[in-house]
């Protein structure tokens, strides 16, 4: 049976063609549904901030939504100078980080929706029945707002059945905007 990890895999992998990153327990099973159930690539980095700079690069030479992912704690701490920079520079990517249980932090655990938020990236979390759809959520904002959006998979839903993988909406995403005002008429064309 799919897990929480193979749903978050699979909603992604209709958006993206590669990630970006390093493997830790946190992030570990998203990992293993992305390459057991889907197409996407993965390249292991050395280090997290080079896997969030590796997927703005992919993004800013071939454009599209760019992917990278970490573990928890420590290992997503060191994505967030690279996480600010794509953020200053509205580059839209899905950075999918392991997270605390749903019990709650560990000693060794930090609040990452608050240093998410310190740099200007917002955070969605999925849940056991929700997995798919919060993905797109994620993909959805990222895409909108042309900034890195953090999608996290608490530590104890990660390896979860979840039933089968349904098929994820695709985003839904605005209207490029008409010229409009004085100047509407000699707009660039």
């Amino acid at each position: 049976m799919p897990t929480v990890s193979a749903h978050v895999a699979a909603a992604l992998a209709d958006h993206i063609d590669h990630v970006f990153g390093v493997m830790g327990n946190g992030n570990a099973h998203f990992l293993d549904a992305l390459e057991r159930s889907t197409e996407v690539g993965f390249t292991a980095v050395r280090h997290e901030a080079g896997g969030v700079v590796a997927a703005d690069a992919h993004h800013r030479a071939g454009g599209g939504l760019a992917a990278a992912t970490a573990t928890y704690g420590a290992g997503f701490t060191n994505t967030l100078t690279a996480l600010a920079e794509a953020v200053q520079a509205h580059v839209p990517l899905v950075l999918v980080v392991g997270d605390e249980p749903t019990s709650g932090r560990r000693p060794w655990g930090v609040d990452q929706i608050a240093l998410a938020s310190a740099v200007g990236a917002r955070t969605y979390t999925v849940g056991r029945t929700d997995a798919a759809a919060t993905a797109v959520i994620a993909i959805e904002h990222a895409l909108t707002y042309r900034v890195p959006t953090v999608l996290a998979i608490p530590y104890d839903v990660a390896s979860l059945e979840a039933g089968p993988v349904p098929d994820a909406p695709a985003p839904r995403l605005p209207s490029p905007l008409a010229p409009a005002g004085p100047f509407a008429a000699r707009a660039i064309r």
